[in-house]
């Protein structure tokens, strides 16, 4: 196909002659240059480059490196940890350096909630305070049943929130906040 420098080129690599390195390649899979790939600076330079990748493809294509036992599952578990284990928290331990999951965390939280009649927990978000390193904020969005006491199914469930952050944690509740997202009514 022969190119008109200045034409705009659909393909995702475009050269400044006007062509794409997509139309390089092709035409060198063809096995027959033209002379605009034979003369053109910059179709010669992505030439070039198109031959260099295809000696490195061949030559690792060719390498006879076994990949060893067990590499791709313990590549996925520590991708899956990884993953799984999201933001830490440095736990107020004094010298020695731990970090605490703020999803492990907000877990046990929201299970503290789940324990106080009438009220659920769903998402939990947990943020230190900057100027006390031993302290969180937290914010934690719950449903609550209707006709029941919710005032005081909240008040319990900070309570116990505190509890739990001090005695199973070490950290102190300095704030949390609830936002009601959800009503649910007892079918009986």
């Amino acid at each position: 196909m022969e190119m008109t420098p200045g034409t705009p080129v659909d393909g995702l690599h475009p050269l400044a002659c006007g062509r794409s390195v997509e139309e390089v390649w092709e035409e060198l899979d063809g096995g027959t240059p033209s002379v605009h790939l034979t003369e053109c600076p910059h179709c010669r330079t992505a030439r070039a480059s198109l031959e260099q990748l295809a000696e490195a493809t061949a030559f690792l294509v060719d390498d006879p490196a076994e990949v060893p036992t067990g590499l791709l599952d313990r590549i996925m578990t520590a991708v899956r940890a990884d993953v799984n284990l999201g933001r830490t928290l440095p736990l107020p331990t004094g010298a020695a350096e731990v970090e605490l999951s703020t999803t492990a965390l907000a877990a046990v939280l929201r299970y503290v909630v789940d324990g106080v009649a009438g009220i659920r927990a769903r998402q939990c978000r947990i943020e230190l305070v900057t100027e006390r390193p031993e302290a969180v904020n937290v914010s934690m969005t719950v449903a609550l049943e209707f006709g029941t006491g919710q005032v005081a199914a909240l008040e319990q469930a900070r309570e116990r929130v505190a509890a739990a952050l001090r005695g199973q944690v070490g950290y102190e509740l300095e704030q949390l906040d609830f936002e009601v997202v959800d009503v649910w009514a007892d079918p009986r």
